[in-house]
Formats: C-alpha cells, structure tokens, sequence
C-alpha cells in the first residue's frame, strides 16, 4: 500500500473497540483524581459551608447521578465516540451539537489544568518549588501519556487509582480513630441557600470523573453496557469516597477545636500522622495532577475527533490510529491545555486562585453541557411518550436541578468567571451559525 493509501486509510479509520469495563472505571476514576479532588473541590466546599461541607458534597453526587442516569440512557443509544457532543449532534441539531462539543472542549480543558493547578499549589505551599516547573512538569507528563496511547495511560490509571482509593479509605479511618469515634450531625450547621448551592457546586465536581467516559465511547467493548455501569459505578465510588473523608476531616477538627477555614490539611496530616502517612498522601496529590489531566485530555482529542469526523471541525483531526487513538487530535488538545497553563501561570500569579477561577469556569461549562444532553433524552423519548415516560421525568428533572445549580451559582461567582464563560457560549452559537450558513451557501451551489 502506498504512503498516500495509508494515510487515506488512517484518516477514515474507526475506533477498535478494546477498552473493557475496569479499563473505563479506572480511567475515568483517574480523571475524578480522587484525593487531589477532596485537597481542592473538597477543601473549597468546607471553606464555602463549613462542616455541612459532607452534605454539600453528597448532594452534589446527587446532582451527578440525576445527570448520570440520563448519560447512562443516552450512553445505551449512542456508541460511538464523542459523548455528549455526539448526543446533542445527533438528537437536538448540528448547531446545538456544535455548541455542545465547543463547551465541552472548554470544560474538559479547564477542568483538567484546574487539577494541574490544584497540585502545584499543593507542591509550591508544601515543598517551595516553583509553580511553573510543577505546573509545566506535570502536564508534560499527563501529555506523553496521552500521545504514547490509550492502552498505555488506562494501564497507569489502574494500577495508580488503587492506590490512591486504598490511601483515602486508610486516611479516613485514621482521622476518625483520633477522635475516638466521636462523630458530629453535620446537619446541626446550617448556611444559606446560595452557599449552600456554591458549595454543591464544588461538590458536585468531584465526582465528576464519568464525564470523561462517554467520549471514549468509540472505543469500548460492548459500549452499550460497559459505559452505562461503568458511569454508575464510578459516580457513587468516588462521590461517597471523598464524602466519607471530608466528614472524616471535618469531625477530627471539629474535636480538636480547629478552624475549617484555617486549617491546613497535608500539614495537618503530616504532624498528627507522621512523615510515611504524609509522604503516601503527597505522592497521590501528584499523581492525580497527572491523572485528572490525562483522562480528560483523552477525553477533549476524542470530543475534537468526533466533531472532525461529522465535518464540523478541519478532516485533519479525524484521523485514527489503532490503539494509540486520534493523533492530531490529541496534539491539539494538548496545545490547548498547554496554553490554558501558561495563561494560568502568568494572569494568575496564585496557582490556588487559577485552579478556582479554572475550576469555576469548568463547573459552568460542564452544567451547560448536561443540560444540553438533558433536552437530548427529552427529544429521543418524547416519540414514544408512554413507554418511555420514566426518562422524560428524569430528564426534566435534570435540566431543572442543572438549570437552577447554574443559576443560583453564576450569583455567587466572581464576574471575571462569569464572563468568560458566557463569552464562550456566543463564541460558540456565533461559529456554529458561520458553519450553517457556509454549509447552505454550499448546497444552494450544487
């Protein structure tokens, strides 16, 4: 076969389906980066609502699994690769679907450098090291793994993701023991509304790990049951994790009389818990700098992959390589999570501050994206009203509790996130109408 042949069969090539049910639950479980999650979203939910931060972040996987069962029903229907870019494509219209793969490129983005950032505070406040050798480090890591190949990076997640589910669950343990086994009602504290909506918020991001899942639909085996359990699965696992260690957290200060707001937890760990404890628990805030950005980076090159593959980005990125996966595609995403980094770095001088403003924006991005496959389970059930009656009322569910999150939290955000978001969402419908018209002008022509 000639060079040219090769390269015209590449660039038409299908996903191979050779991703099993463990693979997706550890790489998405590794794109949640479990203990990094509770060190930011988690820390952010207790600052917001103090020690009502365990509810907060229980009602936040609530918020998930009410938006994961309807990802769980469109997952059943939709195989192929892209997620909720190809739900909205395909059930709504090309403009929405459009839109829907352009905010879920900028939530995947933002939500995986938010986690870079996550642990270079972590590294730069524990250990001095400069934000920008750790930040820049650890993405360059996460994208030689996302270049080198799919098989390769769920490898790493399983075997990583272990590890850090059994540090948690010890860590947890460990600080309820050091109380005695007193335990606190954390519905005895009591915040407002809109506070308690933000820290839902950041509770409800970290669970969030499945939203990496459906993109790589493409290539899963039996993809109609493996990503439906493996979305469950992962939304419950890490959703109660991080809520058991919070409360775990959260009852030994309260025993100890020790402020939420002030209380610093890797330093915490290490003086109540010694050196080997503190040692476990920073190397899995590194690793899930790695990880978190790693999944989703796997998750924007299949989301971009999709949108080439149905003409509505250049060919250039569709094509495919058996078990490495869309190459142009993932160096394109990895330019862009390379140039969020750098305008993190330097606009933001706080690595802590980036990953909010980041986190903020991702969390906005991700709730739009729901709402879009919301509406999409809403349109495919509606034909068949009686038997499919218990989807519309999940989905119309959905869209309320996502619609009124939205609301409430875009109230209690800095104007610096609210305004880049919904500069994206014009961008967007303004690109998206572009494409429609150029397509009709084109068709008028034939």
């Amino acid at each position: 076969m000639s060079t040219s042949s090769l390269s015209k069969a590449q660039q038409s090539q299908e996903p191979k389906r050779h991703l099993g049910f463990i693979d997706i639950v550890f790489l998405s479980m590794g794109s949640q980066a479990p203990f990094l999650s509770i060190l930011t979203y988690g820390v952010e939910a207790f600052i917001i609502a103090g020690f009502l931060a365990p509810i907060a972040i229980i009602l936040g996987t609530l918020l998930v699994l009410l938006n994961g069962f309807v990802v769980y029903e469109l997952s059943k229907r939709f195989t192929k690769a892209g997620g909720y870019y190809t739900y909205a494509f395909y059930s709504l219209t090309k403009r929405l679907g459009f839109e829907t793969g352009w905010l879920y490129v900028l939530y995947s983005t933002t939500y995986g450098v938010a986690y870079i950032f996550g642990t270079t505070y972590i590294i730069y406040h524990v250990l001095g090291v400069n934000p920008w050798i750790v930040g820049l480090g650890l993405l360059s890591v996460a994208s030689l793994f996302a270049i080198m190949g799919i098989k390769i990076s769920t490898k790493y997640a399983i075997l990583t993701s272990l590890l850090e589910i059994s540090i948690m669950t010890i860590l947890a343990i460990v600080f309820l023991s050091s109380t005695g086994y007193h335990l606190y009602n954390p519905l005895s504290f009591h915040v407002s509304l809109g506070t308690l909506a933000y820290a839902i918020l950041f509770g409800s991001s970290i669970p969030t790990g499945y939203g990496a899942i459906t993109p790589v639909s493409g290539e899963a085996k039996d993809a109609k049951k493996t990503i439906s359990r493996a979305i469950i699965t992962v939304i419950l696992l890490g959703g109660l994790l991080a809520a058991f260690d919070i409360y775990a957290i959260g009852d030994h200060l309260l025993f100890y009389k020790i402020s939420a707001s002030r209380a610093d937890i890797l330093h915490l760990i290490e003086n109540r818990f010694g050196l080997i404890t503190f040692i476990f628990v920073l190397f899995a805030a590194i690793n899930d700098g790695i990880l978190g950005s790693l999944g989703f980076i796997i998750a924007t090159s299949r989301t971009i992959f999709a949108m080439s593959y149905t003409n509505l980005l250049p060919k250039v990125f569709s094509k495919f390589e058996s078990y490495k996966g869309p190459t142009n595609a993932v160096i394109l995403s990895v330019i862009l999570y390379f140039m969020t980094s750098l305008f993190g770095l330097y606009f933001i001088n706080n690595p802590f501050v980036a990953f909010g403003v980041l986190g903020t924006i991702a969390l906005f991005s991700s709730l739009f994206v729901h709402v879009a496959a919301n509406f999409s389970l809403i349109k495919i059930s509606i034909k068949k009203f009686r038997k499919r009656l218990f989807q519309i009322i999940i989905g119309i569910a959905a869209v309320i509790f996502s619609v009124f999150e939205l609301v409430n939290s875009i109230s209690s955000a800095s104007p610096i996130e609210v305004y880049i978001f919904m500069s994206f969402i014009i961008i967007g419908f303004l690109t998206a109408e572009t494409l429609s018209m150029i397509e009709e002008e084109n068709e008028q022509e034939e």
